[in-house]
């Protein structure tokens, strides 16, 4: 009989400091399980069972990807998951999206439309052009009208 594993969000699969920091790790690049255990260890001081633990968790939910290490037949090698790694960045995009559309009816105002600094590279100006018209219909003005008009050079 198959068993079949729940979805886990990718914010549980990362609640537990160990597994984050170990995602964190192979973010840099491989590395075996002796290695992730050594700095899991170092830094925590967990057991080598208990980090055996945690890389299991990472590699159920398919956070880590882990093969036999040829260097070290014992050990296996881990590596982290890009679509992991795509699905932890469209959480966080879901959490941007709700920030932007909240009301804080205390202070009278509307959605927050600005970007932070390091996502507006996702951005193209079509996207741009979205946010400023949503902005400025919430705020009842024209949105075909120009953001930003020239100012009078007389």
């Amino acid at each position: 009989m198959a068993t079949l594993t729940a979805v886990v969000h990718p914010f549980e699969i990362l609640a537990h400091p160990v597994r984050r920091r170990v995602v964190e790790v192979l973010a840099v690049g491989d590395h075996s399980s002796g290695t992730l255990s050594e700095i899991a260890a170092t830094e925590f001081g967990t057991s080598r069972t208990a980090v055996a633990h945690h890389l299991a968790v990472l590699r159920e939910h398919g956070a880590v990807w882990s093969s036999v290490d040829e260097a070290e037949p014992r050990s296996r090698a881990y590596r982290l998951n890009p679509e992991f790694l795509a699905s932890l960045d469209a959480a966080i995009g879901e959490l941007f999206e709700r920030w932007e559309q909240r009301y804080g009816t205390a202070e009278e105002r509307g959605p927050s439309f600005r970007i932070p600094a390091d996502r507006e590279h996702r951005l193209g100006e079509a996207e741009r052009r979205h946010r400023r018209d949503a902005l400025a219909e919430w705020r009842g003005e024209d949105p075909e009208a120009e953001a930003d008009p020239e100012p009078d050079a007389s």
